[in-house]
Formats: C-alpha cells, structure tokens, sequence
C-alpha cells in the first residue's frame, strides 16, 4: 500500500506542474503586453487617451509571474527535501490565485465611466482559467474553495459596480442583477466540474500509486527478475504469500569451475560474464512462469508451482531446463561467453512456502527436504558428468524417452539410496 505521505508529495509535484504553467503563461503575457505598449499606437478616433496608464497590465501580469516564479521554487525546494506545505498556505494560494481576475475586473472598473462595462472585457474569463488549473491540486475541498471564492468575489463586484454605474445610455442587461447571479453560478458549476475532475484524478492517481507500490512489494519479496506476468498473477493472488503448503518443483542452476574460472578473469569481465549467463537463464525460468527466488553466487535456485499455483510444474520446470541448457550452448557457439560447463538438479514434492524475515525487511521463502535434496542433484551432476538431474518423482511425470535412469546413489542426509535421472 502507498503511504499518505507517499501522495503528499506526489499531491507536491502536481503542484509543482501548475505553479510552473503559471509562471509561463504570466511570463509570456507580461512579455506581450510590454511589446504592444512600445509598438502598439492607441487609436486615438474614439479614445483620446487610454482609460489607465498603458503599463499597468503588463506590470501586473509581471507580478502574477514573479508570484507564479515564487510558488514554484517553494514547491521545488518542498518535493527535494520531501517535505509537506503548510495546508494554510495551500488555501492562501488558492485565495490568491482566484482573487487575481477580481483585482484586475476591480482596476478596470474603477478608470471606465461605467463600471459594469469591465464586466465585457476578457478578464472575466480568467476565473474559468483558474478553475481548469485547480485540477492539479488533486484536492477536492481546494477546487471547491476556488469556485466558492470566485462566486463570492464575483457577485461583489457586480453588485459593486452596479450601484455606482450610471444606466443612463446603456443595456439594461448590463445592469441586470439576476444576469451576474447568472453568470458567477456559472463558475460555480465550473468549480464544481473541477471538483469532480480533481475526485477522479486523486483516485485514479491513489490507484496508480498503490498498484505500484504493490509491484514493489512483490519485487522486493520475490526478487526484482520477476516477470510482469508473474507480477500481475501474484496480485491476484496476494493472499496466498503468508504461508502455506505447496507442491512444487525446485531447479538448481550451477556453473562449474567457476571459482577457478574467476581466478583468471577480471572483476569487470566476471561481471559482464555473469550478467549474460543470468541474462538468457532468468527469462528462461520466467518464460515458463517460474520464479528465481535465490541467487547462490554463480547459481540460482528456481521455483515453480509457488507462489504461483501451477499444475504442470513439474513439465514447466523441466522444459525450463531444456531451455536453459539450449541458451547456454547458443552463447558459446556465438561467443558470447566462453565453452562452460553447467549443472542443474531438479526434485518435486510438497514444501512450506511464505513470507520470511523482518518489518523492514522479508523475503518470500521456500523450506522442505524438497529443495534441499533438488540442491544436492545439481552437486551430483559432477559425480555422473551430467548437466541435469532429476529426483524419481520428477522422471515419473515425464516421458520414457526423456529421461535414463543413473542408478541407486548415496545422497548426503538421506539414509536411503535415491533412484536419480539423466533429463535428456
């Protein structure tokens, strides 16, 4: 699950998006606006000089841009330091923001003769800007905030205007009280529609969150070569990881020689040699919809039939082996690697599977005699100069001509000889 502070700080860098578009479209406006007041002539046929000082605009929208600039670089520092703003300071935002059309409304009102003709002027569309742009809040009550605060300063200044506008020479309509009523409930709904936006994008955005954070829960349990597929089949089987008995088929992979192979190699070119081995052998258990669930240095232990419940594992877990062994042959053929020899021990049988370790940290764990005794095959392929082992109850489930049969053979910690399989 993904904590809440986890979302704060995703709620941040959203955040971090709207101040950033805000900043840009005041930048550009005031830029703008600065160009038509050097290069731009007023006409001077119906207005013999501009009804305010032709900077204001643009100084104003220079101002929005350094408050944009400023909010930007407090959400910045807040999403590095992963710290969480002040609620307060959120909603003065959101107060700020939405006053902005209502000051500009308000400055052009007070230099028009008649008031109420600013209210025809594209300012008044600004507020619907601002409602679009609280989407990114991802926050309900924000975006709710806006619309109540835009209605609120909306009706004001109309009716402001209104009781101090001359009608005489105008539009009834543009005095018309129920017309503004009108119109601010318009914004409202747009708040309203913001809100739901905002509900939609915080779920949809929780979701996201959790889903991932599941995906990592399961990578951090099942080791990070998971494969999608095996991911989202686990997801839907989550409540089967805390424990339990499975029947499974265990492979261990091996590289012989290697500790005398590695003398003559550089640290670099181990590295490389191993990466490529594992490379080709992982997919090749993921493949077949197993799992690595332990790296043993220059090998692996692979697990199929948990916690992924499979019914043809053990045929899964030995077609893995055929492919593993076909990968190897075709990356010394193209020398990719150098002429190596591998060994694999594979046994079937029923163990106790779950999540093992710490609160900080565990592991998704597999115990039973099973996996010790598939552990000491892949030992005896050098005794039998073999690469593949198989157990009795893994030969039984394949076919005659799969398999031969090594022999009766002493396997450490078992009283009794065990029957042991060539996979052909």
């Amino acid at each position: 699950m993904s904590s809440p502070y986890t979302f704060e700080i995703e709620i941040l860098k959203s955040e971090l998006k709207r101040a950033r578009a805000l900043f840009w479209i005041f930048f550009i406006g005031a830029a703008i606006l600065f160009l038509q007041v050097f290069f731009i002539q007023w006409s001077i046929g119906t207005i013999r000089k501009p009804p305010f000082p032709v900077w204001v605009p643009s100084a104003y929208f220079s101002l929005n841009a350094l408050y944009a600039f400023t909010i930007y670089k407090k959400m910045e520092a807040a999403v590095k330091a992963r710290k969480k703003v002040k609620l307060s300071l959120r909603y003065l935002g959101a107060f700020v923001e939405s006053s902005i059309p209502t000051i500009i409304l308000l400055y052009l009102g007070l230099h028009y003769h008649k008031p109420v003709l600013s209210f025809v002027t594209p300012p008044e569309f600004a507020y619907f800007f601002f409602i679009i742009l609280a989407t990114l809040r991802l926050d309900v009550k924000l975006a709710l905030f806006i619309g109540v605060v835009s209605w609120l300063q909306y009706i004001l200044l109309a009716m402001y205007f209104i009781s101090i506008t001359d009608n005489a020479g105008l539009d009834p309509l543009l005095t018309s009280k129920p017309m503004y009523f009108a119109k601010a409930n318009l914004i409202f709904v747009g708040a309203l529609i913001s809100a739901y936006v905002s509900k939609i994008n915080r779920e949809t955005f929780l979701n996201t969150l959790q889903a991932e954070a599941e995906r990592n829960q399961i990578r951090s349990l099942f080791g990070q070569h998971v494969s999608p597929e095996v991911v989202n089949t686990l997801l839907e089987q989550r409540d089967d990881w805390d424990g339990e008995e499975k029947e499974v088929c265990i492979l261990f992979f091996d590289i012989r020689n290697f500790t005398k192979f590695s003398e003559t190699q550089k640290p670099a070119e181990l590295i490389r040699f191993l990466n490529a081995i594992f490379q080709e052998t992982i997919h090749c258990v993921n493949e077949h919809h197993g799992i690595v669930n332990k790296f043993l240095g220059d090998g692996f232990m692979a697990v199929f039939g948990a916690p992924i419940t499979k019914e043809d594992h053990i045929l899964a877990c030995t077609l893995a082996a055929k492919a593993i062994r076909k990968r190897i042959a075709d990356l010394i053929a193209t020398q990719v690697i150098p002429p190596i020899q591998i060994g694999m021990g594979i046994h079937a049988g029923e163990v106790i599977t779950g999540n093992v370790g710490s609160n900080e940290r565990k592991e998704y764990t597999v115990i039973g005699d099973v996996v010790n005794l598939a552990s000491r095959l892949e030992q005896l392929t050098k005794e039998f100069a073999v690469d593949t082992i198989l157990s009795e109850s893994v030969a039984k489930e394949l076919k005659a001509d799969e398999t031969i049969f090594l022999g009766d053979t002493k396997v450490k910690g078992k009283e009794n000889l065990i029957p042991v399989y060539q996979l052909l």
